[in-house]
């Protein structure tokens, strides 16, 4: 059984089975290097994930251990050191001992960035008004500061989640060759279709670099970036009446209009 980890078991135990689908199928397509498929708790409860969520850490654990030139004992290094591992294979830019939601949020930035240059003046209009921040300007050139775009998403904790989730829906449609099941409601879906080609092209041009050819970040890269956008799943409440995720201390449902806090 995995050890507890702080940053890991307490997202992959509150996972449902769809959640945590993609999670398998990014472990089995790494062949011969996985060894998920001969583990008896798969063998009994696949497709039935939550069963054996801690057999999943593990093999998430072990590759992010592989990915490391130092060798790990037991079944590999803690989480946190391998989001800062993917983190600093991306380039990502992230304070040593920060927290992993900010590592995480350096991650999705940096993926982002680099799409953001591969966007036509009407994806970026529309990506800054999606952040809101782009209404009533005419025309976003490529130099626009990113870290505005930035400070905007990092601060609704809802296009944090956005954003994350249309990362991991890209990720999943290169490696899987399908998207992610996502909740049918219009304000979590919004934008996910219309960002798919920047970001498809900004995560294409991340698979071709040479050091990440290896199974180790095959698996540690896509696992990390789903994981992400669990994490921020997780952090937010759900209107009553369409479900809506929203952030704590938000008034009203940004899709219906509910009055959610007094």
């Amino acid at each position: 059984m995995s050890e507890f980890d702080k940053d890991l078991t307490p997202i992959l135990s509150t996972a449902t089975n769809e959640d945590l689908d993609p999670l398998v199928k990014y472990i089995l397509k790494a062949a011969t290097t996985q060894t998920l498929e001969i583990n008896a708790q798969y063998k009994e409860h696949n497709p039935n994930h939550v069963k054996y969520a801690d057999v999943i850490e593990s093999e998430i654990k072990e590759f992010g251990g592989n990915s490391f030139v130092t060798l790990f004992r037991g079944e590999g290094p803690p989480y946190y050191e391998i989001v800062g591992d993917v983190a600093g294979k991306l380039g990502a830019n992230f304070s040593k001992g920060t927290s992993i939601e900010n590592i995480e949020m350096a991650i999705l930035m940096k993926i982002m960035s680099s799409a953001w240059e591969k966007m036509s003046n009407e994806e970026r209009m529309e990506f800054a008004k999606e952040t809101g921040i782009g209404y009533g300007i005419g025309s976003i050139p490529s130099a626009f500061p990113v870290l505005a775009l930035q400070a905007a998403i990092a601060a609704s904790g809802f296009l944090a989640y956005r954003l994350a989730l249309i990362i991991a829906n890209n990720i999943a449609v290169t490696i899987l060759g399908r998207g992610l099941a996502f909740a049918t409601n219009v304000a979590i879906v919004r934008g996910i279709a219309f960002f798919t080609g920047p970001i498809g092209w900004a995560i294409t041009a991340l698979w071709t670099l040479k050091d990440i050819a290896g199974p180790a970040y095959r698996v540690t890269i896509p696992c990390v970036i789903h994981i992400a956008m669990l994490r921020r799943k997780f952090s937010l409440s759900d209107c009553p009446d369409c479900s809506t995720p929203y952030t704590t201390g938000t008034k009203f449902c940004s899709n219906c209009g509910k009055k959610l806090s007094e």
